[in-house]
């Protein structure tokens, strides 16, 4: 009787919910399906709404290789949230700790809500957020508050490519609350001839990717030469 009990119970849908992951074992899980592309090369075609700027369309060819390479070629200076295009989970990790864990959604389904604090008081960044779909363990949205007041939301939309799970878009959102800030954020970018440009306050950016070229064996000289300015 207790046997046929057991059984009952199983199949009834009662039984007691699986152990919840820890953080840590959430973040290994991703690290573990980012892992598996060696390299890409991929098109985005971005499209910026930034306040106070007229930014025609851009497209950008990116070359990413493991653990966190990134190079972009385009035809002049292109507005692109590099920590967000390359996530590198073992420096998430060195320089964040979990605080909590919580249930979310995102695109209606269900995902983990990771909220880390910064190991560091000098890090810039005051609160991060990651929010984990666990049916194929992807970062879908990446919510970051830094301590000059800005906010950044970047938003992903997956695909399978040949078996695998990459961006088919990514929509970021970013402002500053306070109006005077000229402080540049974690994503500030450089011109080709290498200087520095302001942060916009307000904005959104709307990348979408396609033709994916996968583990082509990109070379390292490649990203060697991304943060060099170019000579005129």
């Amino acid at each position: 009787m207790s046997v046929l009990f057991v059984v009952l119970l199983f199949f009834s849908g009662d039984t007691v919910p699986p152990q919840e992951l820890s953080g840590e074992e959430i973040l290994d899980r991703v690290e573990q399906t980012l892992t598996r592309v060696d390299d890409y090369t991929v098109t985005l075609d971005i499209v910026a709404d930034i306040e106070g700027l007229s930014v025609p369309p851009m497209k950008v060819t990116m070359y990413f290789k493991q653990p966190d390479n990134v190079h972009f070629d385009s035809e002049g200076f292109a507005l692109i949230p590099r920590e967000g295009m390359a996530m590198s989970l073992a420096k998430l990790k060195e320089n964040f700790s979990v605080g909590r864990v919580d249930r979310d959604t995102v695109h209606g389904k269900p995902a983990y809500r990771l909220t880390l604090e910064p190991k560091s008081e000098r890090t810039r960044t005051r609160r991060l957020q990651v929010l984990v779909n666990p049916d194929r363990w992807t970062v879908e949205r990446i919510v970051t508050s830094t301590v000059d007041g800005r906010s950044i939301e970047a938003t992903f939309v997956y695909m399978d490519v040949e078996g695998y799970w990459l961006p088919s878009a990514l929509d970021v959102h970013f402002a500053a609350t306070r109006s005077d800030s000229i402080d540049v954020p974690p994503w500030e970018q450089r011109s080709r001839s290498g200087s520095r440009r302001r942060a916009p306050r307000e904005g959104r950016l709307e990348i979408r990717y396609s033709g994916y070229r996968i583990n082509t064996g990109l070379s390292d000289d490649l990203f060697d030469l991304q943060e060099k300015p170019q000579k005129q």
